[in-house]
């Protein structure tokens, strides 16, 4: 649920991949902006309905996508109409690119989720970042880290559950911290 307050928080965050989106549905820079403002407008006239959003992100997105295809519809350059809504949808040309913009943006995200992920493995121990580094990175079994450091198999994989469990304090799901640490 999202209040009135909030809209310009909204804006702020949802604005690059709204416009990015607009773009690689084939729309120019000025339309697409005009599209997303027009959906925020819409979003501060009738900020009472916002109550009744359960999911903001796909609600922009799909507004947006109407918005632009309305736009498409009045500025039609051919006459012929379409005969229903399914043929005016097939004619979005949806254009996969990497724009400089999204590597940018992509750089941007990648150094603050490294930066989140050093954050989360600094405060295990020496001994759990190392266990950790042979069991999920090397790939390791119990019985060979048991052997490279030195421990029984049980004290092997009580400290990987500790280190394990320490992980999972983390504000990152723990998929993602073994992923990314690969």
């Amino acid at each position: 649920m999202i209040q009135f307050s909030n809209i310009a928080h909204t804006y702020k965050e949802y604005l690059d991949s709204l416009y990015s989106y607009a773009l690689h549905l084939g729309f120019d820079e000025q339309m697409a902006m005009d599209a997303i403002h027009d959906i925020f407008y819409k979003l501060c006239i009738h900020h009472s309905s916002l109550n009744e959003i359960d999911n903001l992100k796909s609600y922009l997105f799909r507004s947006l996508r109407n918005k632009l295809i309305d736009i498409k519809k009045t500025n039609r350059e051919d006459t012929s109409p379409f005969t229903n809504q399914h043929d005016l949808l097939e004619t979005l040309p949806f254009q996969l690119y990497v724009t400089v913009e999204d590597e940018l943006i992509m750089e941007e995200d990648a150094k603050e989720i490294c930066l989140k992920v050093e954050k989360v493995l600094n405060r295990l121990t020496n001994r759990q970042r190392e266990i950790v580094y042979l069991r999920y990175i090397k790939e390791q079994s119990y019985e060979e880290i048991a052997e490279i450091m030195q421990i029984s198999v049980a004290a092997c994989r009580n400290l990987i559950s500790k280190s394990i469990n320490r992980l999972k304090k983390s504000s990152l799901p723990i998929a993602l911290l073994l992923l990314l640490i690969k």
